[in-house]
């Protein structure tokens, strides 16, 4: 394994706790509302990314029939 790829998970981890305190960090730095709503948007965001990756999710589509067939094929 890479020797980055923990050092950078870790960063990532770090940037996407900071992005969901915006809505504290914001005012207290005098920035637009717009960027803490932005923030926590891309916060969602990521967090359902991450959770539409579980395999459970991915059985709960099979089981709907909503699944891509690309999913198939990744194992």
């Amino acid at each position: 394994m890479n020797k980055w790829v923990k050092p950078a998970r870790t960063a990532i981890q770090v940037l996407i706790a900071l992005t969901s305190a915006a809505p504290i960090l914001v005012p207290a730095l005098g920035l637009s509302a717009t960027v803490g709503a932005g923030a926590v948007v891309l916060t969602v965001s990521a967090a359902v990314s991450r959770l539409m990756q579980t395999p459970s999710v991915e059985t709960l589509l099979k089981s709907l029939n909503l699944h891509s067939p690309e999913s198939d094929q990744i194992k």
